[in-house]
């Protein structure tokens, strides 16, 4: 399995993990606004190297820090450059089809970028209404699209939608496991993870703990709610062999600390599963 940063874990620092109260759509903006235009460049080398002197070769792509609307051909180009000086690697980027309805345009420009920086997977959530457009252009481009269980509070809302699905549609169309929400949604991420076997793509390995506040918030792996451990134990048993992305989003603290003390943690229950 591949240990691999995932960059929105970076979702406040644009705004300077000051928001209070914190806001996703306005952390999102800021990113993509720092993350365009002129200063593209140099705020994808800067990200880059935090990463890559963090111990991470396995890189998931947010798509505020790559966004198929605001980026031009040349700073995706800059990108895989700078992506190459880094030694990095790219395990999934969340550049998607969401929006209802997308055009066949609008589809391939972000298959065009997904292509351009080499990732294997999309793994982010799927428009229903796009479901046969990702068949088409994955098929097109030999690009997976990996759903992310966020709303859905049982692997069971996901496997009947893939089941759903045409004939074929499965070979191209998968599910991102994020274990975060099961241990919000209080269902036990290791039978998830045993169901969703046959479509598992890519994982989000997350960690949550509820504040005072009575919200959840993610934190490292040896905090929380969810069994971490027992989960990477899952995997390897049912020979899960794709990337496993480290995901904590604080939003008022830098979140390397944390995602670095538990990818160490992660590549330990590996042991010999993990590839750099």
């Amino acid at each position: 399995m591949h240990v691999t940063f995932i960059t929105a874990n970076y979702v406040a620092r644009e705004s300077n993990y000051a928001l209070q109260p914190f806001n996703w759509g306005v952390a999102d903006k800021a990113t993509v606004d720092a993350f365009s235009g002129s200063t593209f460049s140099s705020k994808f080398d800067e990200m880059c190297r935090l990463i890559a002197a963090a111990g991470f070769k396995n890189i998931d792509i947010w798509v505020a820090h790559l966004n198929p609307t605001r980026v031009t051909d040349s700073q995706v180009n800059e990108a895989v450059a700078i992506l190459k000086t880094h030694g990095l690697r790219v395990a999934a980027y969340t550049g998607g089809l969401g929006r209802p309805d997308m055009t066949r345009a609008d589809g391939e420009r972000v298959y065009k970028v997904a292509k351009a920086i080499g990732t294997p997977v999309i793994d982010v959530g799927l428009n229903p209404t796009n479901e046969k457009l990702a068949f088409e252009l994955g098929k097109e481009y030999g690009i997976k699209y990996a759903i992310e269980n966020h709303p859905e509070k049982t692997p069971r809302e996901l496997i009947d939608r893939l089941n759903r699905m045409p004939s074929g549609y499965t070979d191209v169309i998968g599910v991102a496991q994020d274990t975060g929400f099961w241990g919000q949604f209080g269902y036990d991420a290791v039978k998830a993870t045993r169901e969703l076997k046959p479509f598992l793509y890519h994982m989000h390995l997350k960690q949550v703990k509820k504040h005072p506040d009575d919200a959840w918030h993610s934190c490292g792996y040896d905090e929380g709610v969810v069994d971490i451990q027992a989960v990477v134990k899952t995997l390897v048993e049912i020979g899960y062999t794709e990337a496993v992305s480290v995901e904590h989003e604080p939003q008022s603290e830098d979140p390397m600390p944390a995602v670095a003390r538990s990818a160490t943690l992660l590549r330990g229950w590996l042991g010999s599963a993990a590839r750099s």
